[in-house]
């Protein structure tokens, strides 16, 4: 198990949490950004929709509000079934080669590049240095 906090370059904090034993939770994969206005949130196991709230909507409307992101406007989205039919989590992998093959074609880089690999492993090696030195 694992639970770190850190603080980004333009001084938003960040909490990062990860565990093989919460019982109950197969493979629970989730991410939640929350901004001085706004919050938007993801799970796995409800890929194809967001979770999206903005405070600065008038009070007797605010609330979460559930994005469905099968729509044929919404990336990839068009290149499968009827819009609005959900995808599964083996169809990002479908996307993932489409990115690298169009990266491949346009010379245009790919998104995750090894630097940003690198910069990963870097956190990575900062956490357990901060775990090592107690600090």
């Amino acid at each position: 198990a694992c639970i770190f906090h850190c603080h980004f370059q333009n001084g938003s904090l960040g909490l990062f949490e990860s565990t093989r034993y919460a019982r109950g939770h197969k493979a629970l994969y989730t991410f939640e950004i929350n901004g001085e206005h706004a919050s938007i949130r993801w799970d796995l196991h409800d890929l194809n929709r967001l979770e999206y709230f903005d405070h600065r909507d008038e009070s007797i409307i605010r609330g979460w509000r559930s994005v469905l992101v099968t729509d044929g406007d919404q990336p990839y989205m068009n290149k499968w079934w009827v819009p609005g039919l959900s995808i599964g989590y083996e169809h990002s992998f479908v996307h993932q080669v489409a990115d690298f093959l169009k990266s491949l074609e346009t010379g245009e880089p790919c998104s995750p590049t090894f630097k940003e690999a690198l910069e990963t492993q870097k956190v990575c090696e900062a956490v357990i240095e901060s775990a090592a030195s107690k600090s």
